[in-house]
């Protein structure tokens, strides 16, 4: 699986016209991939580990003459790479890798690039907006939000690049649009959008639905872990003629009401409480829409915080160019690629490691035979 990534990428098209072409473009997002699988940060370890590795490269047919290319070389490719043409080859791969079946979910949300904003150049912080598959555990496709725009108009161009027949797509309130909505039910998908009070009065009609109504079904879960305890009950009104006072929303079928307790174990203190609200096309009862709540919430703890905390993504300084969404993508590449190899002893992080420090292991997830 995790070669075909490497396969795709092979058809870009290289954007350079100057001395660094000595490096053909495959060899150079060949050593990209591989460094920063084997847990490579910036450029400049990713020239270093050329070097280190120049045996294991040449062993896959690069760098014959024994030259490896410079930080400067690999910075100014991806700052001219196209970051359309750099998503599409993504985009081949994971629809290839990555398939969604009916009533799974698929969670959009943002993350902002805190490094790459420059102030000399009054350039801002990029915002990029990602599709997660929980059943699959992967990224989907990427979209840079642009820089005069917000995640209200670039989430209905990332639903355009995806197949999401009988997916549920979740959002948190930036979302809840009635054109996003639309936007979703035209991809075949049902959708599941945070209620907040960005929309004036809609949080305070559901909730009034709630006082007033008896749930249709209701569901409670604990969990404990970390140090904590919380408790979630979950209650779902699953009535079209109770929903109609709610008006102009495409195909709502379902209000949830979500109320959490969160109690740290060692602190003595009061659980914290917490309720949130959620529109959906979708008819499920109410434990469902509970997995489906906290498998939203995957995209910051799988996406968004290992790509902080082991890809140290908020630290990236690359700002030229598309440098800083083109390595985005490499570092969302990556992590599919370590999620989708199977080994139960490892975590991601150390997955990265063991690449680091073993050839063979190297391979395994690059997806090549090993010894």
């Amino acid at each position: 699986m995790t070669m075909n990534a490497l396969e795709h990428f092979a058809d870009l098209e290289d954007p350079r016209s100057d001395h660094a072409l000595h490096y053909p473009l495959a060899s150079l997002i060949f050593l990209t991939l591989a460094a920063v699988v084997a847990d490579c940060k910036h450029f400049t370890e990713i020239a270093d580990f050329a070097e280190a590795r120049l045996r294991w490269f040449q062993g896959h047919g690069y760098f014959r003459d024994g030259r490896t290319p410079s930080h400067d070389i690999l910075s100014g490719l991806f700052r001219r790479l196209d970051p359309k043409a750099f998503q599409q080859c993504f985009l081949d791969w994971t629809t290839e890798v990555c398939r969604v079946s009916h009533g799974e979910l698929v969670a959009i949300d943002g993350k902002t690039l805190r490094r790459s904003h420059d102030k000399v150049l009054g350039k801002k912080a990029i915002h990029i907006i990602s599709a997660w598959s929980s059943a699959n555990q992967v990224v989907m496709a990427q979209m840079k939000v642009d820089d005069k725009s917000n995640e209200i108009v670039a989430i209905p161009e990332l639903l355009a690049l995806l197949d999401l027949r009988g997916a549920v797509v979740s959002i948190d309130a930036i979302g809840c649009q009635k054109d996003i909505a639309e936007a979703i039910l035209e991809k075949k998908a049902d959708y599941l959008l945070g209620v907040k009070g960005n929309q004036a009065g809609l949080e305070q009609q559901v909730e009034l639905l709630f006082v007033h109504r008896k749930p249709d079904s209701s569901h409670e879960d604990i969990t404990k872990g970390h140090g904590r305890i919380e408790m979630r009950h979950c209650d779902v009104i699953d009535n079209p003629k109770a929903l109609a006072s709610i008006k102009g929303w495409p195909a709502l079928r379902s209000i949830v009401r979500i109320r959490s307790q969160r109690r740290i174990l060692s602190s003595g203190s009061e659980p914290s409480e917490e309720i949130r609200f959620y529109l959906s096309s979708a008819r499920a009862d109410a434990q469902r829409f509970t997995t489906w709540v906290r498998q939203h919430w995957e995209v910051e703890n799988k996406v968004h915080w290992l790509l902080d905390v082991n890809f140290r993504e908020d630290e990236d300084r690359s700002r030229k160019g598309h440098a800083d969404q083109n390595m985005a993508l490499v570092r969302r590449t990556v992590l599919n690629i370590c999620r989708l190899f199977h080994d139960p002893r490892k975590s991601l992080s150390r997955k990265r490691k063991a690449a680091a420090w073993s050839e063979d292991y190297l391979d395994a997830l690059l997806g090549f035979e090993t010894r």
